[in-house]
């Protein structure tokens, strides 16, 4: 027992010995006060210089140069390392520590409107939302929100964990239509025979979202026999509401003049100036369906005789306005204006095969700019063309075009504005401006769905004057 005792006390001795041997008298490279990890805050500046690395003993130690390896970016979340490296008299020393660049600032949530009105699924459109974080930017595509009674409340959270959340008191109900969007017109004009094809739609709700598949379309469309049809968009959103639209679908017959034959409600469509750039397709459009209509045109420009001929050959009456246009030239006399009727009608003839008789004064008979250059000169010249045979036509429609109108859909409804019943309706038009040829398609199709027939004008057509004002 007594020699166990005098083992320990020896050893605790060496132990004693050996501690105070390393504490006072043990010199090493040492370091003082170290953190093995840290956190910084994101975006925040770090400097390492809180290190003390020395040579010496535990109670007597002299700081001593060091290197250090790594690099902290306090812009960017991560664990980075950093090593410290010393040597002296012969020793080396290193020792690691860890920085983690941590965020744990919540996210900005601000929520701008009023809770007047909040869809049942949550959704509001009278509420600016937007979230933005110190680190992610802008994180408003991750706003939650959920509905929890009467109060609605929203919660964001960014790639750190931070979370911010808000409630507000809300009416919660949806009693909007959705709404439907018809693609093209809401009225289609077409011919007897030919195909209708759904031109689409798109139906919006302000709850649901987009509910375009789930549209109801009925349709009483029978392109074989003319006609008005409808077609009906039908669709409920998911508490009930229902909105409906209708398109209009008119089958017209085809245009049935006929020569000779008296027609009760008749539209002359005339066209003066030509030919030009633009008569080509005008041509076309009306072959299309078959319209007939009158030109009265001029004899200035040759590099359009051709059409002159096809207009002739078409059906269509090729009428007389003027050689030249020239208002100085042809309403300086009687006899100017005469031969300036004479070479056109020579000209429309050479091209036609056909002496026309049927004319149209530049500016009309009631034009009042004759009278600067002969006062009185419309009073003779109404009376002289009919004297040796000629037939003149005014207007009781004006398109428009012959003024400041360039917008194609308002001639259209200049036209279709003036069209009457019952009426010799004799439109005033010109094939030398796109705008017009751009306008005639839908005129027509108003007309033919609406039982009026395209004619031209003829001999035997309702004579159309207006008052002789010179």
């Amino acid at each position: 027992m007594k020699k166990s005792f005098i083992i320990i006390f020896i050893f605790s001795v060496f132990i004693v010995l050996f501690s105070v041997y390393f504490t006072f008298f043990k010199k090493d490279i040492r370091v003082v006060d170290f953190k093995e990890y840290e956190e910084v805050n994101v975006f925040s500046s770090y400097k390492d210089d809180k290190v003390k690395i020395c040579y010496g003993t535990k109670h007597n130690c002299k700081n001593i140069n060091y290197k250090i390896k790594g690099d902290v970016n306090t812009k960017k979340l991560g664990t980075y390392n950093l090593t410290y490296f010393a040597k002296y008299k012969g020793k080396s020393f290193s020792i690691t520590k860890k920085i983690k660049v941590v965020d744990k600032e919540k996210p900005k949530l601000i929520v701008d409107g009023a809770f007047t009105s909040v869809c049942p699924n949550g959704k509001t459109d009278n509420v600016k939302i937007t979230a933005t974080d110190n680190y992610d930017g802008d994180i408003t595509d991750k706003v939650e929100y959920k509905l929890s009674g009467n109060k609605i409340i929203y919660k964001v959270s960014d790639s750190s964990g931070n979370t911010t959340r808000k409630e507000f008191d809300a009416i919660i109900m949806d009693n909007e239509k959705p709404t439907i969007i018809l693609n093209g017109e809401t009225t289609i004009y077409l011919a007897v025979g030919s195909k209708y094809t759904e031109p689409g739609y798109v139906a919006i709700d302000n709850c649901d979202g987009d509910v375009t598949e789930q549209v109801l379309v009925k349709s009483d469309v029978d392109t074989s026999k003319p006609g008005t049809y409808y077609v009906s968009y039908s669709v409920i959103d998911e508490f009930k509401n229902m909105q409906t639209v209708t398109r209009t679908v008119k089958v017209f017959p085809k245009n049935n003049y006929v020569p000779g034959k008296v027609m009760s409600k008749v539209i002359y469509l005339t066209f003066d100036d030509g030919p030009g750039a633009y008569t080509a397709r005008l041509l076309d459009i009306l072959k299309k369906y078959d319209v007939k209509v009158t030109f009265f045109v001029t004899g200035y420009n040759d590099k359009y005789n051709d059409l002159l001929t096809r207009e002739h050959n078409e059906g269509h009456t090729v009428a007389l306005h003027s050689y030249t246009h020239n208002y100085a030239t042809i309403y300086s006399s009687v006899d100017s204006y005469m031969q300036d009727l004479l070479n056109i009608q020579n000209k429309v003839e050479k091209y036609t095969g056909v002496k026309s008789w049927i004319i149209r004064f530049p500016g009309g008979s009631s034009n009042t700019v004759s009278r600067k250059y002969k006062v009185g000169i419309m009073s003779e010249l109404t009376k002289k063309v009919e004297e040796i045979g000629f037939r003149y036509f005014d207007w009781t429609i004006l398109s428009g075009d012959a003024g400041n109108t360039k917008d194609s859909n308002k001639i259209v409804q200049n036209v279709i504005s003036g069209i009457k019943e019952n009426k010799a309706n004799v439109v005033l038009m010109h094939d030398i401006k796109s705008y017009t040829v751009d306008s005639v398609e839908r005129i027509i199709e108003y007309g033919l769905s609406n039982g009026y027939t395209f004619a031209p004008l003829i001999m035997d057509s309702p004579v159309v004057h207006q008052k002789v004002n010179n």
